[in-house]
């Protein structure tokens, strides 16, 4: 291995640092201890993709989400000044929760246990028996307590720090000019799935973030699509790294033919299978046989688009082996009874793939804890893994 010269070579967008070959640690996959620091170092310190502002498109509308590597519960709400704002979902009274509901729409929270109320731009609007408390109690100290958030087409991240030392544009750095101009806002969500397995997020991530896996795995629901004589490895036909992000774009086989269902749905509108050629925002390195990008922002949000599609993946760490994952798939609005169809057939065979995909992890999760593995040996062509460790210890390694 490795004497061969290889058939297919992948193309290298921007410098690539010198990460070595060396085969991964299982320890990171596997323990507590490294899991906590991940908690404090990584989630706590970076920005996290939480809602497309299309969510939430009328002033007090919200939505909540639980992210459990925070122990947080976060309300994501557009005041009535159309601005969006983070809050954390807690009365600054007695720390009860004040948003049950999932989502909704509201000019004030009330809260359920003493009936304080927050309007939604965070500020405390009345103590219910203010005469009681102490004088120095100040209702403009005890607004809703905030995290960081800022939009980026139309994304929603938010940061544990309400002043964060680096704002969500620099953050995102060449990543984001890479995809400015993909037009997520021509598009609309067709589905959405999710699953919470029992596996380290970093194990879902990886499954994800590499195109070798598809020879085996989907060989049922894509056969060959990604693979064949002149790239019989998967090799994706080219990386970027950009800071702690990186993007990869899949290779097209250029004999691989879809079922009839998608050959038919495809002549009507763009669907995962059939639609090729260029389009704004992707095959950022101009590749042949280019299928679509892999955009991985780290630590746990996924971008991936292509020509006239994009889903997006969040990865969220509840604890050391369980993972909280969700997609959602977005396609360009469809303008006639045809492009519904393809809209249908994109999101019936990415479900059909993701379920092969999830068919492997829980198994790798329990044979990495069982300790008759130290080390991951890894290809070159899985070079997203590697990146992905590298940054987690890079930042790890901060003080």
């Amino acid at each position: 291995m490795g004497a061969q010269e290889p058939v297919f070579k992948m193309k290298e967008g921007t410098d690539i640092p010198d990460m070595g070959n060396a085969p991964l640690p299982v320890e990171p996959y596997i323990s507590a201890e490294f899991f906590e620091r991940e908690r404090e170092k990584i989630f706590k310190r970076a920005w996290l993709e939480v809602a497309r502002e299309e969510d939430i498109p009328n002033p007090g509308d919200y939505l909540v989400q639980d992210i459990e590597v925070l122990k947080a519960s976060v309300i994501i709400v557009r005041g009535q000044d159309n601005r969006v704002r983070a809050f954390h979902n807690i009365c600054t009274h007695r720390g009860n929760k004040i948003a049950l509901k999932e989502c909704g729409n509201a000019k004030h929270f009330t809260c359920g246990f003493h009936g304080w109320v927050f309007g939604n731009d965070g500020e405390l609007k009345m103590i219910t028996g203010k005469e009681y408390f102490p004088d120095y109690v100040d209702e403009n100290k005890l607004g809703l307590r905030s995290l960081a958030c800022d939009t980026w087409k139309g994304f929603i991240f938010v940061h544990h720090n309400p002043n964060p030392p680096q704002g969500l544009r620099e953050f995102l750095g060449a990543m984001a000019d890479q995809l400015d101009a993909f037009p997520h806002d021509q598009c609309q969500r067709i589905a959405r799935y999710s699953a919470t397995p029992r596996v380290n997020w970093k194990v879902v991530l990886d499954a994800f973030q590499e195109a070798y896996h598809a020879i085996m795995v989907h060989r049922i629901s894509l056969p060959n699509s990604a693979s064949g004589a002149g790239n019989p490895a998967a090799m994706p036909t080219s990386v970027r790294l950009h800071g702690p992000h990186r993007s990869i774009s899949a290779w097209a086989n250029p004999g691989y033919l879809p079922p009839e269902t998608g050959m038919i749905v495809g002549k009507y509108g763009p669907s995962f299978a059939t639609q090729k050629g260029q389009f704004p925002g992707t095959n950022p390195s101009d590749d042949d046989n280019w299928w679509f990008d892999i955009n991985v922002f780290f630590p746990n949000f996924f971008c991936d688009v292509g020509p006239g599609w994009y889903f997006t993946y969040n990865f969220w760490p509840v604890d050391v082996n369980h993972t909280r994952w969700t997609m959602d798939i977005y396609q360009l609005k469809a303008e006639h009874a045809g492009a519904l169809l393809a809209q249908e057939h994109t999101k019936v065979l990415l479900r059909d793939a993701v379920l092969e995909d999830f068919g492997t992890l829980e198994d790798t999760q329990a044979m990495m804890e069982s300790g008759a593995l130290d080390v991951l040996t890894i290809s070159d062509g899985e070079i997203a893994l590697r990146h992905q460790m590298n940054v987690v210890h890079q930042w790890l390694a901060r003080p």
